[in-house]
């Protein structure tokens, strides 16, 4: 399966995805960083459209 990916080493904080995809990309109230929600099945479209909408490019899929 594949899985939505952040990669922090790139991401500007921009919360673009969290506009776009809410339901799989989430701020983590701890560490104030992005993250994916663990899902058993993402909306690839949906996903899609962050990873295109991503300024730094930092979305990818993995497989998982």
């Amino acid at each position: 399966m594949r899985v939505p990916a952040v990669d922090r080493a790139v991401c500007t904080d921009c919360d673009g995805c969290l506009s776009v995809c809410p339901e799989v990309f989430r701020r983590n109230e701890a560490t104030g960083l992005i993250e994916v929600v663990d899902l058993t099945a993402y909306p690839v479209e949906r996903v899609d459209e962050a990873i295109r909408f991503c300024p730094a490019d930092a979305i990818v899929w993995e497989e998982g």
